[in-house]
């Protein structure tokens, strides 16, 4: 479902205002290279059509590069690939709602569910949003969703809770932390002891003008302040971000090399670390490489 809205924003969004979105009470999975998701309701504004569903069907299947929407009166079936959804073996989400006007977008989740190998990652209260409202653009002026993050994006969540951190992470900290050896034992001490689940709470990230801020609470037994911040900025084609780390803590410790040897041990497929830069390709997504044409119209 959100493969199928990014491609309608990016392919029909070339203007100073977003198309007209709401998707309401989605919730669905995607196992073995199959998903379905349910939806109370649709509505999508695409050039020369206004669209409305209720009680929707979408049947995504990654082999076959296909996606089926479904109402009971209605049956479209799209071309897709699927290929960005390699970086996942299995989600889930619940209570999701996507919905833009001219200057807003946003996505929000009751919950969702990540499969990362070998990790599962439980996200409540999730939300997005970019707002160009404040930002001026000329009669002939373009904007795409990607722009509006970067100049003013808002990502939070209440709570995220993960296995653990692996005993690498210590070692990356205590390498980065070298005067502070000892304080890293403890907080290592303290994961063989307790050995419960990593929580992290009340994050906040915003981006304004490229510019990166962010702040999370890692709670369960470490208790401490998360704080990240660094540059964004998109390639011409709006087909790439650049995440550049400038300055990443946790409490007392200094964790920029830490965050990105994390980064680059999930081994994303469309994501790599360069020095202190994380790179996101987006092409997959953006340009949807199996097409956006419509195959059948019932």
């Amino acid at each position: 479902m959100i493969k199928y809205l990014l491609v309608l924003m990016y392919s029909y969004s070339s203007f100073a205002a977003f198309p007209l979105i709401d998707v309401k009470n989605v919730y669905g999975e995607f196992l073995d290279d199959k998903g379905q998701a349910y939806a109370e309701k649709a509505f999508y504004v695409i050039p020369k059509a206004k669209i409305k569903h209720e009680d929707i069907t979408l049947t995504f299947n990654r082999k076959n590069k296909s996606l089926l929407i479904q109402d009971p009166s209605t049956s479209v079936e799209l071309d897709f690939d699927f290929s960005f959804l390699n970086v996942f073996k299995a989600f889930a989400f619940t209570g999701l709602h996507v919905k833009s006007d001219e200057k807003i977008f946003f996505v929000d989740s009751e919950k969702l569910d990540l499969f990362i190998e070998p990790k599962k990652y439980e996200i409540e209260e999730f939300y997005i949003q970019t707002d160009v409202n404040n930002i001026p653009t000329g009669d002939d002026e373009d904007i795409t969703i990607l722009d509006g993050l970067i100049l003013n994006g808002l990502l939070k969540f209440s709570k995220l809770n993960f296995r653990d951190f692996d005993f690498e992470f210590f070692e990356d900290l205590s390498l980065e932390n070298p005067q502070m050896v000892s304080e890293v034992d403890s907080l290592l001490e303290k994961r063989k002891k307790l050995n419960i689940p990593m929580v992290v709470r009340r994050a906040n990230f915003e981006l304004k003008e490229g510019k990166l801020a962010g702040i999370a609470l890692i709670d369960s037994y470490i208790n401490l302040w998360f704080r990240l911040n660094g540059d964004v900025k998109a390639n011409e084609e709006n087909t790439n971000i650049t995440i550049t780390i400038t300055r990443a803590k946790l409490g007392i410790f200094s964790i920029k090399s830490t965050v990105l040897n994390l980064v680059k041990n999930l081994k994303l497929s469309n994501v790599t670390v360069s020095g202190n830069k994380i790179i996101v390709d987006l092409s997959s997504i953006i340009l949807g490489r199996g097409g956006n044409g419509q195959q059948a119209l019932k």
